[in-house]
């Protein structure tokens, strides 16, 4: 691989790892920071919260941003932007200081994000090049997030304390900043950008409506009554309606061919299979990210396991995530996308399997072990999800089609974790009512729910399996350029599809 192709991947795929780094390490620190800064137990959430809710509901806003001023302008401006926030965070004295800086942090990723994933888009040209370059950047989601959850338990149990984790963000993150300056192409003039401008009422309905969505499958697992909480129903019900509205918004601008912030024809292009792969990563990350936050409380909770001790049995996921990346990565240069997408999710589908067959007792090393290694299959989902949604689309809709996708695995994540909690704390106490002598807090009890929330993440990965078969049907080697499928090289390529969004496809 060039030099500078390179330098490219290791600037992009290192700040997408630091994003999902943060949200690793801040499940297994929370409780330290709770500690350090006299957090009570009731508001130790909203640090987590925070972070996902500026993240997940500015996603589509910046990631139209980016087909506008440029991708390589929005993700040095994120990740300066990340870096400089994580250094107040570390220094934060209290709640309210630390809630602040964690949700400005959130605005960084939400900026790079899909910026980052557009470089990479627009930077290789179509075939095995960017299939690749799509491999290596896949790696970054699952990898850091378990990273996070292994140097999270590490240092904040070292004397460095919880707040080193953001000291050594920060310092990553502005040596990724200095090599993007130096690395990323700058954007030429013959290249296509969005040219109508941003959707300011788009921008609002959709941030307002993704926000309050966030908010309230987050809030839904602390409320008084969960889901029947009156104030979760309100706030489910507003998000509904005002993502509703965002849709009939954009609907009619798009049809007086005015500026659109997600142009609703865009999920009806012919090789991007929208709907599906949305449909299919969103159940996928229901399944893994909530399989992996209930993996934590297992080793917690049940075996009495430290933050450090319960880090160290996430190493098995590190491990063969690097080997399942690295085989994705030339797989996906020579075999057709549907049976790795499937392959993949079948992974994760077992390891959800897996863990609702847990003993109370069991060792590790007899299905714990193995529920570590099947996650490695979310290394295949991403790359290969990210892979078949950009690559459909020209300069002027790359980072909006990325944002797209990044929404649908933290919505899938949320709502997942939402739905999850809820079944199984609910389970655990009909089975306490059943065994008053029992605390809550008997592994017993919480296993129970445990596996009753297992279950329902198996379900998850069976429609995410589903909807992958019907929907990707004849998608062939994801990415492939067109004319490594013509027998004459010589042969000129066809025009390619104007992007949707733009003036030739608005109807």
């Amino acid at each position: 691989m060039p030099l500078k192709d390179a330098l490219i991947l290791t600037t992009v795929s290192g700040v997408t790892t630091l994003n999902v780094f943060l949200a690793g390490a801040l499940t297994v620190a929370i409780p330290s920071i709770g500690t350090d800064l006299n957090i009570v137990e009731a508001d130790l959430q909203w640090p987590l919260t925070v972070f996902s809710l500026a993240y997940g509901c500015t996603l589509l806003l910046f990631g139209r941003m980016g087909d506008i001023f440029g991708g390589r302008i929005m993700f040095l401006a994120g990740s300066a932007w990340f870096s400089i926030w994580s250094i107040g965070t570390a220094l934060a004295p209290n709640l309210t200081s630390i809630t602040i800086f964690l949700a400005m942090l959130g605005l960084g990723a939400a900026a790079n994000t899909p910026a980052g994933i557009g470089i990479i888009a627009s930077h290789f040209p179509a075939g095995p090049r960017r299939n690749t370059a799509f491999g290596i950047l896949g790696a970054g989601q699952p990898l850091g997030y378990i990273l996070g959850l292994v140097l999270g338990g590490i240092l904040s149990e070292s004397r460095a304390t919880w707040r080193a984790i953001f000291y050594v963000q920060a310092g990553l993150g502005v040596l990724f900043v200095i090599l993007g300056l130096f690395c990323l192409d700058k954007q030429p003039t013959s290249d296509k950008l969005y040219s109508k401008g941003l959707d300011w009422g788009g921008a609002l309905l959709s941030t307002a409506g993704l926000g309050l969505l966030t908010y309230s499958l987050a809030a839904s697992s602390s409320a008084p009554r969960g889901w029947a909480t009156p104030y979760i129903i309100g706030l489910i019900c507003a998000s509904v309606v005002l993502l509703a509205l965002f849709w009939f918004y954009e609907m009619w601008r798009e049809k007086k061919s005015l500026s659109v912030l997600m142009p609703p024809s865009i999920w009806k292009h012919p090789s991007a299979r929208m709907p599906a792969t949305i449909g299919m990563v969103f159940f996928a990350w229901w399944n893994f990210n909530t399989l992996l936050y209930l993996c934590a409380l297992y080793y917690q909770q049940v075996n009495g396991l430290s933050p450090l001790e319960t880090s160290i049995r996430f190493l098995p996921s590190i491990i063969c995530g690097v080997a399942t990346n690295l085989a994705g990565g030339w797989l996906m240069n020579r075999v057709s996308g549907l049976p790795l997408i499937l392959g993949a999710v079948t992974m994760n589908m077992v390891a959800a399997l897996l863990f609702s067959l847990l003993d109370v007792n069991a060792g590790y090393w007899k299905i714990s072990l193995w529920v570590m290694v099947l996650l490695a299959g979310a290394d295949l989902i991403y790359p290969a999800g990210t892979l078949q949604v950009s690559s459909a689309f020209d300069n002027d809709s790359k980072s909006l089609a990325g944002g797209i996708f990044t929404v649908a695995t933290r919505i899938g994540a949320s709502l997942g974790t939402a739905v999850t909690t809820s079944i199984s704390t609910g389970v655990s106490r009909n089975f306490q009512l059943l065994h008053p002598e029992l605390p809550s807090t008997d592994p017993q009890v919480l296993m129970v729910g445990f596996r009753a929330g297992a279950w329902s993440l198996f379900a998850a990965a069976v429609i995410s399996f589903a909807i992958a078969l019907i929907g990707l049907r004849g998608i062939g080697i994801i990415g492939r350029s067109s004319d490594t499928k013509k027998p004459d090289p010589v042969e000129p390529e066809p025009k390619p599809e104007p992007s949707f969004g733009s003036v030739e496809t608005a109807v």
